[in-house]
């Protein structure tokens, strides 16, 4: 009898230290890993129970916002993330417990969640006394009131606009077209996923669209820091000019004949610009560069468009390749965010801007804004003079050019308006850019690219471009 009791307890003894070290393994050793499993029903609850901060515009507007939704079996109160307004989802992005978050919900998560500012000790006493986690509210860059007038603008037509203001390279509008309701997400997944026109895909930021003729600009800056490549005669500065299947034209008919580059610039006409890069590729792939074409622009953690590999213009040996790559019908493309900061380099006198669009967090419970910290660094492209003589082809383009149809009557007389239409193909479509600013008498400017998908002619990206830029003028000058 004592010998079989003897063996109950070293039996007992030996399952106790089983389930000691079992215990000790999954509460200690595999803590974190059991935490952060996407099936933890605790995690869950506890994610379901976060209240993310709010997001504001530069005004204070609301753009996304948690609410209680009712109570969970744990008695803990559930939220549930609130957009309410449409034009903005290109600003915010989404926030989901099954398919994560983009945008802002993404680029500044840990803000947003409130796990930035809480040390260790808080993140420990706060899961023993079950409190929710509180992010901080986050104040952006951009307008409200800009995206409406971008929404308005493009209307049925597929593309993106991006507005900066220089020199503090502050993006004031970021949109993006077709949108989706992040507030139905989670139940439009599987539709949005597979619609073909693609509206997670944030076309501002991630969308690669040919150049076309906005290579002109680049090309043109290319020229003016070599004079000796310069064309002496400009008689065929008009003509079409033809690769295999494709002719390319300008993209307004002059009314006058060319004299110069910047009649050349103005019209969007392509042949002296392709014969340059046919000539001097190197110049021309080194403008490319200095311009930020050959790298992704990156925007405080938003989601950005890969990078490629792209072919040096230089190390086309194909004529027709050289000439296809000079009319900004190669292998790069680029964002409407790089197209912006080319813009911003024009309006800047030669310097591109750094872009940002977080402005200042703030703590729950606290009503003072911290500043975001950022390194601001202007990258030279150009020399002041060739910005100077650009402007004045943008100016002569607004005028009598390719960006006629920009200029409209809302834009402020104490404004001018520099800007420069073109179109680019893109398979059997072509869509058109408008690449421009206007400067403002306090000595800033507000740089812009619109790109307009399936377009017939060049005056529907000129025009709406022109509405955005008058919008944002008038904004400007009320600040």
């Amino acid at each position: 009898m004592g010998r079989r009791l003897q063996n109950v307890a070293i039996g007992s003894l030996i399952a106790f230290l089983i389930v000691a070290l079992n215990l000790t393994y999954w509460s200690v050793i595999e803590r974190d890993r059991l935490r952060t499993r996407a099936d933890n029903p605790r995690r869950i609850e506890a994610e379901r129970a976060t209240v993310r901060g709010r997001i504001l515009d530069r005004n204070s507007v609301v753009l996304a916002r948690s609410e209680p939704s009712g109570r969970m079996l744990s008695g803990a109160v559930a939220q549930r993330r609130v957009y309410p307004h449409e034009s903005a989802f290109s600003v915010t992005g989404y926030y989901s417990l099954v398919y994560g978050s983009s945008g802002a919900e993404f680029a500044f998560e840990d803000a947003l969640r409130g796990t930035a500012r809480s040390d260790a000790w808080s993140a420990a006493l706060d899961e023993l006394l079950n409190r929710p986690l509180r992010g901080d509210d986050l104040r952006l860059t951009v307008d409200v009131q800009l995206q409406v007038v971008a929404a308005q603008a493009f209307g049925e037509h597929r593309g993106a606009a991006v507005l900066l203001e220089v020199p503090s390279g502050a993006v004031r509008l970021l949109y993006s077209t077709p949108i989706y309701d992040p507030n139905t997400l989670d139940a439009d997944w599987e539709r949005l996923r597979n619609d073909p026109s693609a509206p997670l895909l944030n076309r501002a930021l991630q969308g690669t669209y040919q150049l076309g003729g906005a290579l002109q600009l680049i090309i043109y800056a290319a020229m003016l820091a070599n004079p000796a490549g310069q064309p002496h005669t400009f008689a065929s500065a008009a003509l079409p000019l033809s690769l295999d299947a494709l002719t390319v034209r300008c993209a307004v008919e002059p009314s006058a004949p060319i004299k110069g580059l910047e009649d050349a610039l103005a019209y969007g006409c392509p042949r002296l610009f392709a014969e340059f890069a046919l000539e001097y590729p190197a110049q021309v792939q080194e403008k490319i560069a200095a311009f930020g074409l050959l790298s992704v622009s990156p925007l405080d953690g938003y989601p950005v468009a890969a990078e490629r590999r792209v072919t040096p213009l230089n190390e086309l040996t194909a004529p027709t390749d050289r000439l296809r790559a000079g009319v900004g019908q190669g292998d790069l493309t680029v964002t409407p965010l790089q197209m912006a900061l080319v813009a911003s380099g024009i309006a800047n006198y030669g310097n591109l801007v750094t872009p940002y669009i977080a402005d200042a967090l703030r703590a729950p419970d606290s009503e003072t804004w911290q500043p975001v910290s950022r390194l601001s660094i202007e990258r030279a492209a150009m020399t002041r003079e060739a910005a100077e003589r650009m402007r004045a082809a943008l100016r002569e383009s607004v005028l009598s050019g390719s960006a006629q149809a920009a200029l409209t009557s809302d834009l402020p007389p104490e404004a001018t308006l520099y800007a420069h239409a073109s179109l680019a193909f893109s398979g059997n479509t072509q869509h058109g850019w408008l690449i421009g600013f206007v400067a403002l008498p306090d000595g800033r400017a507000l740089a812009l690219a619109t790109v307009v998908e399936s377009v017939e002619d060049v005056h529907i990206a000129a025009r709406i471009g022109g509405r955005l830029l008058a919008s944002a003028a008038q904004r400007a000058l009320q600040d």
